[in-house]
């Protein structure tokens, strides 16, 4: 797992609109240049001052960082960051030349994305479900 989300984190060309889901990244992800390990208190600023307005980045070289106004939303964009990362990384890996929709589509579908969850909602059912299943498997996880 770590080293497909590494080895995403040093392609060029960045977050390709290859699928619905990288769509709903289109201009909304930052990148970080790698600096070596996160050792370095002074990089905390860098990094807050890449992130900018945007709630995911990509750490070249690293993995990724996602921010939200809940928990639930901040899980939501790594889920769906992290699926089309991976949808890149397979639809790169076979040697053929990858098919890009239309920069009209691409900038329709980031549109109709933002629109859902603007009330800070986004992610909050997959969110809840997933803490049912924890603690239905594993209730003495909170204490």
């Amino acid at each position: 797992e770590f080293r497909r989300v590494l080895f995403r984190s040093h392609l060029d060309q960045g977050l390709l609109p290859l699928n619905q889901m990288s769509m709903e990244f289109h201009g909304k992800v930052a990148y970080h240049d790698y600096e070596g390990v996160a050792l370095d208190l002074d990089e905390r600023g860098r990094l807050v001052r890449d992130l900018g307005e945007k709630d995911a980045m990509i750490l070249k070289h690293h993995g990724l960082l996602t921010t939200g106004r809940t928990v639930a939303e901040a899980f939501y964009y790594m889920y769906y960051l992290e699926q089309a990362c991976r949808i890149q990384l397979a639809s790169t890996q076979g040697g053929q030349k990858v098919s890009l929709p239309s920069p009209r589509v691409v900038q329709h579908t980031a549109d109709q994305f933002t629109g859902f969850g603007a009330s800070g909602t986004k992610g909050q059912r997959p969110w809840a479900a997933l803490k049912r299943r924890l603690d239905r498997e594993s209730p003495d996880y909170a204490t």
